[in-house]
């Protein structure tokens, strides 16, 4: 094995034997990696490249135990910083997050079905135990109430909150005394309502309405449900446990509806209850159903939608106010879906943060704009987004040092831009110092929006404020509003950019007379769409001159 190979494989050895127990020894452990990093290696080099090799490696760390969101992360970070110089690094490390998921998913899911099975088991006994009848008879009365001609049917989907807990805490024993309580209550309010109760498994249990008149109906019966569980319980040794549930609710006309997917609906606003607030209960949403199932669509289809280069730029003036010209402008990713169009930012950041993709990207995108800078014909400077785990990447500098040279883009007209957070992480801080150091801008964006200690940015490696439009907001009514609350968080705002010798920049101008007032306040940067929305780059003509006007 070359040695910068094997220096991969023992740095990668620290990072998982570092943040994960597990059941090898780290010599083991070692050598497991070792061979992953044959196979990496072997794939970055392959003419031509396929990404199917890259999704097995992904899939086989999932086989080998290392399955955690932290560590998939740690380790794409790593290879990134190790690989730098491959050629196929962001279709490779997208390839890997897609095989690594899938697994894991694939993996959860036989996991889950595997335990439902072993809870199926325990829950013959615990039948006995609340006298309810059971999922397979709900099933039963559900379809002979969406066979009545033009009825309704409403079902509630109750979980017990921390049910676990209380087994794990006080056993079995106080937990079959939970269940046979809520069974109790349960069962003597549908009794004295005339619906059906039943208990579906564990700590699951239902209450069917027929001939319901509408969602207000079955969300009071949810509320009935609530009161009556929200009572202490007793439980051995004379204690009193208090205990409460949260709630699914669905109800619709029974013509053409499958009692699986009613009861599926149920267990999505169930899982959106507990989600959000336990102790409540949540009406079924079509629309939020649906937009969730795009989202995991989404996040399924981008590894290969970087590949092929569906991420665009589009750039927004950054604009010199006293001068009225562009100073520069922001990069803002969108994504250029065959199939939904062009997607803004807010569709899709989250959902790569989330799967680790951020990484190659930020890459991608900073690629991208330190290119179309470079190519502007007057010397304006670039602003981009990075991201927090941009920031933990140990070889980022690095990174942007190769990409200004392979631009030829001077440093001082690339500003980096970052959120106040990542002033309370000492490993980021140190990234932004070295990137300081390399002549990059650094921009604190969306300043006092965040968390932030404000003693420490006098000692920070930080070039502009950055100021959300937020607190611009009241201008749109009287621009020259000389008093009040608002006007006096900005000014103060501003007046600390230029203490400690900052520029600052002012976002969301959307009128002339907003941006004079801002540069009487002492603003020395603009963006809004009073001098344009982002555009592609090749539309951008007057502002490659240096024009604010677009």
């Amino acid at each position: 094995m070359r040695p910068e190979l094997q220096a991969f494989t023992r740095a990668w050895t620290r990072v998982i034997t570092d943040h994960t127990v597990l059941r090898h020894s780290r010599s083991e452990v070692y050598g497991l990696l070792e061979t992953f990093a044959r196979h990496i290696d072997a794939t970055l080099r392959a003419d031509p490249f396929t990404p199917e090799p890259a999704r097995r490696i992904g899939a086989d760390l999932v086989v080998a135990g290392l399955a955690t969101p932290e560590l998939l992360g740690r380790t794409t970070t790593l290879i990134g910083r190790h690989f730098a110089a491959a050629d196929h690094l962001p279709a490779f490390l997208g390839a890997l997050i897609t095989g690594h998921t899938t697994a894991l998913i694939d993996q959860t899911v036989a996991a889950q079905e595997e335990l439902r099975r072993a809870e199926l088991r325990r829950d013959a006994a615990r039948f006995g135990l609340t006298d309810l009848p059971d999922r397979a008879a709900l099933l039963s009365r559900l379809r002979t109430a969406l066979s009545a001609p033009q009825s309704r049917v409403g079902l509630c989907l109750l979980n017990v909150d921390r049910f676990r807990t209380i087994n794990d805490s006080l056993g079995y024993r106080s937990g079959d005394q939970v269940l046979r309580t809520v069974a109790h209550r349960l069962g003597r309010l549908a009794a004295a309502s005339g619906h059906f109760a039943a208990h579906l498994g564990a700590d699951s249990f239902a209450l069917l309405m027929a001939g319901t008149t509408g969602p207000d109906e079955v969300t009071k019966a949810a509320d009935q449900a609530l009161a009556a569980i929200a009572h202490t319980f007793p439980i051995n040794n004379g204690y009193h446990l208090p205990i409460g549930a949260s709630v699914g609710v669905v109800e619709r006309p029974g013509a053409g509806t499958d009692p699986a997917a009613l009861l599926g609906a149920a267990e999505r606003a169930l899982e959106w209850a507990k989600r959000e607030r336990r102790g409540r209960w949540m009406v079924f949403d079509p629309d939020r159903a649906a937009l969730e199932a795009a989202r995991h669509a989404l996040s399924a289809e981008m590894p290969d939608a970087l590949t092929r280069g569906e991420f665009i730029v589009y750039y927004q003036p950054l604009v010199d106010l006293a001068g009225g010209t562009a100073a520069g402008a922001e990069a803002l990713v969108r994504w250029r879906h065959p199939v939904h169009g062009l997607l803004a930012p807010g569709r899709f950041i989250d959902l790569a943060e989330h799967t680790g993709l951020i990484v190659p990207l930020g890459e991608a995108v900073l690629r991208q704009a330190c290119a179309q800078a470079a190519a502007w014909r007057a010397p304006l400077f670039v602003s981009v987004n990075i991201a927090a785990a941009q920031l933990r990447r140990p070889g980022l500098p690095a990174m942007i040092s190769a990409i200004l040279d392979e631009t030829a883009l001077p440093p001082y007209r690339l500003q980096l831009e970052v959120t106040e957070n990542v002033l309370l992480d000492p490993e980021m801080l140190g990234t932004l110092d070295d990137l300081a150091r390399i002549g990059v801008r650094i921009a604190l964006d969306d300043f006092g929006t965040g968390t932030c200690r404000l003693a420490d940015i006098s000692n920070l490696p930080v070039h502009t404020l950055k100021i959300a439009a937020c607190f611009i907001a009241f201008l749109r009514d009287d621009p020259y509003a000389v008093t009040g609350p608002d006007r006096t968080v900005l000014t103060s705002i501003i007046n600390l950019g230029r203490d400690l010798d900052l520029s600052v920049t002012v976002e969301g101008i959307e009128t002339p007379d907003q941006a004079r007032r801002l540069l009487e306040l002492g603003c020395d940067t603009g963006q809004g769409y009073h001098w344009g929305r982002p555009q592609p780059a090749e539309s951008i003509t007057d502002f490659s001159a240096g024009e604010a006007g677009i």
